[in-house]
């Protein structure tokens, strides 16, 4: 009885190793997904979304600009999505 189960565990051991390897070499995004999604920050967006980028000026510890960023996700010629800035505004705190 016991070489039946060990015989068992060891079977289940070894089919279990290529269903992982093969789960650990898949890719998180599907085929052509640039073509339908723009990614940021692990989130996918579908075409003409926004997304408002802020952040502090760290350059200097005198000068207290923050600066906002809008990016659109746009379509390229040849069909790809890519972020395209829309505009930029700096504010002084």
């Amino acid at each position: 009885m016991k070489t039946l189960t060990l015989g068992l565990a060891l079977t289940l051991l070894a089919s279990a190793a290529p269903a992982q390897q093969m789960l650990s070499t898949a890719s998180p995004i599907p085929d052509g997904a640039e073509t339908r999604f723009c990614y940021y920050d692990g989130m996918a967006y579908s075409p003409d979304a926004f997304v408002l980028l802020t952040g502090d000026n760290t350059v200097t510890s005198t000068i207290s600009t923050r600066e906002e960023r809008l990016l659109r996700c746009h379509r390229n010629d040849d069909g790809s999505l890519v972020w395209k800035p829309q505009s930029t505004f700096q504010t002084n705190n």
